[in-house]
């Protein structure tokens, strides 16, 4: 028998395959739990301390503190509520409705929200790893992959950020809309395409990024599913596969459609004349780059980028080469090494719906975007590196020990990376040390401040905001309330003043001008202020209150009535409201109906004493 010389041994060596797995990845259920068990715990260990962390003032405050259908819990009415305005907040009815769960069973404790947010990402790594493990065959792979996704610090802004309950809520379903799909191309059937439409109907529930769903799909059924070939043959094979996602599509259509609908409708998104869509084009080209470099270097984290003024051509022009490299690459190896391919269009392709071309809101890209798409990369990477480390078991276990390496150096950056969650002045404090002129952090700075009775250096804030966005009439509407608080009631007036001036209908700051103006005696200006508050806001019953005291303090009680006894219709168990009622209807000459009012206060409030002596006087 011929000896084998070295050289042909390097040429027998087998090239890198595109299997699902080698022979070598087989695993037992034991060890499957194992792995489980591994990356539930790494995960929770990296955002255990979410649960002493407070609200945030970024959207949790709005969407879940003061919006009294949340923090009324689970009722009826709230539900309704919540199917009538899905995508108010680009999350779903799904969505609101685990926030109302959350109120239900820790009351509006933050600490129980966070701890659902973690519970929800916990699960969803878990279920990565066996839907991957399941469809691939292997085990460590997909364990890798589960943990990157689990404490990659990109992903600390979905986890520990209670308002965006809708990622790590849509990414559960996500993950197990693709478990049901591979449960479904194992033996197709309509009980089994009808559950994967089912668990994605609930993502697109919880947040419409999701849509994309269906791309993906035709993505794993050239790897590793192995569905479409990819040989002239395959053209055929994608067309029906096409065709069999057709209602899935159907689904991610209708939520678009309803979530830009309802984006357009509280004016979340920026028309072409605001942001035009050369500079969209750009953005988006640089964000696909920026995105793969905090992938590889997460520093420098904050939960608002600003929009740019501009990008330079050249920044642009370099990005989209990178793009352009990587995809003719993932091209390239798509034969051999299908994974890449699929790995890099997940993630392209994940993105489509949030890299800007439709803009909402003034950020220009956001960590949590990342949330699905990175997916994608980790399988390209960590299956990339698998085949690369085949030559050698020295290979092998220099792979092996660097990905965990990277996972635990993951997992230390997320956990040190969430501790700038803990309340919105640590938040903001820290995105000010990263980027000092950032408007937007300096005004939730400022908010945050003013919140601890730091009205001082609140309005150092909102003027460093103020210098680099000057036309943002909420910060000057806050300004003026910091500014009032310490007692500088002058220049708090010119600064609702200006508020008004920027956006004349803002009713909050043509209020809290009209209050001004009367403590200053200017009480026809103050009146009109007032008036234009309630036609721009007519339900809010303390404006008409302070407009029905303020007419009734000029002798003017007749003019005064209608606006308190609207104000009493809107806040019936409001006891302050009820008083000024019956003295101005006792000034008006209506003896009865005063009574009737200072009795009613007094059922509300017993010990309100102003109401006892008015009603003794009367009675006198």
């Amino acid at each position: 028998m011929r000896a084998v010389s070295a050289k042909s041994r390097r040429r027998a060596r087998p090239a890198p395959d595109s299997s699902a797995a080698s022979p070598g990845d087989s695993s037992s259920a034991r060890e499957f739990l194992l792995a489980a068990a591994g990356i539930a715990f790494l995960t929770v260990l990296t955002f255990w301390q979410v649960r002493t962390f407070d609200f945030v003032n970024y959207d949790d405050y709005k969407f879940v503190v003061e919006n009294p259908h949340v923090a009324g819990g689970f009722t009826s009415e709230n539900v309704r509520w919540a199917w009538q305005h899905p995508y108010s907040a680009t999350g779903g009815p799904l969505t609101w409705m685990s926030h109302m769960a959350d109120v239900e069973l820790f009351g509006l404790s933050a600490g129980g929200a966070h701890l659902v947010n973690l519970v929800l990402h916990a699960l969803s790594a878990v279920i990565l790893l066996g839907v991957f493990r399941a469809m691939t065959g292997s085990l460590w792979r997909s364990a890798f992959v589960a943990a990157l996704f689990a404490v990659h610090p990109l992903h600390v802004e979905s986890v520990a950020w209670i308002a965006e309950r809708k990622d790590v809520l849509s990414g559960l379903f996500w993950f197990a809309s693709i478990g049901g799909y591979s449960w479904y191309v194992r033996k197709p059937g309509p009980v089994r395409y009808a559950a994967v439409a089912v668990l994605f109907a609930l993502g697109l529930l919880s947040k419409p990024m999701v849509a994309t769903l269906p791309f993906v799909l035709l993505l794993l059924d050239v790897w590793p599913l192995q569905r479409i070939p990819l040989t002239r043959e395959g053209r055929t094979r994608f067309a029906a596969l096409l065709v069999e996602k057709l209602p899935l599509i159907a689904l991610a259509v209708v939520a678009m459609f309803l979530t830009l609908a309802a984006q357009e409708e509280i004016g979340a998104v920026s028309s072409t004349d605001v942001i035009s869509l050369r500079m969209r084009m750009a953005n988006a080209v640089v964000s696909y780059v920026a995105y793969l470099g905090k992938t590889i270097w997460p520093v420098g984290l904050v939960p608002y980028y600003p929009y740019p003024l501009t990008i330079p051509i050249v920044t642009v022009i370099l990005c989209a080469a990178v793009l352009a490299a990587l995809t003719a690459g993932a091209l390239a190896l798509a034969r051999r090494a299908p994974f890449v391919a699929v790995g890099w269009f997940w993630y392209v392709g994940t993105l489509v719906p949030v890299i800007g071309i439709v803009q909402v809101g003034g950020h220009a890209m956001a960590d949590r975007f990342t949330y699905l798409p990175l997916t994608g990369i980790f399988i390209a990477v960590v299956w990339g590196v698998e085949v690369l480390a085949r030559w050698s078991a020295a290979t092998r276990r220099l792979a092996a020990a660097s990905g965990v390496l990277v996972v635990l150096l993951c997992a230390a950056a997320a956990h040190a990376q969430s501790r700038h969650w803990r309340d919105g002045l640590a938040l903001w404090e820290h995105t000010v040390s990263v980027d000092p002129g950032n408007a937007r952090a300096q005004s939730n700075l400022g908010v945050a401040l003013a919140g601890r009775h730091r009205d001082e250096e609140a309005i150092r804030a909102y003027r460093a905001a103020i210098r680099v966005e000057p036309g943002v009439p909420q910060t000057h509407h806050n300004l003026g309330l910091a500014l009032e608080a310490v007692g500088r009631r002058n220049e708090a007036i010119e600064q609702y003043a200006e508020a008004v001036r920027l956006d004349p209908d803002y009713a909050k700051a043509h209020m809290q001008l009209a209050n001004l103006l009367v403590q200053r005696g200017s009480t026809g200006e103050a009146v009109r202020h007032y008036l234009e508050a309630i036609r721009l806001a007519p339900g809010v019953a303390l404006t008409r209150v302070n407009l029905a005291v303020t007419l009734g303090r000029s002798g003017r009680a007749a003019e005064a009535v209608p606006h308190i006894i609207e104000a009493v219709r809107l806040e019936p168990r409001n006891a302050q409201s009820r008083y000024f009622a019956g003295v101005l209807l006792m000034e008006a000459g209506r003896r009865a109906e005063a009574e009737k009012m200072l009795e009613e206060t007094l059922a509300i409030e017993p010990s309100h004493a102003a109401a006892r002596a008015a009603l003794a006087y009367l009675r006198r």
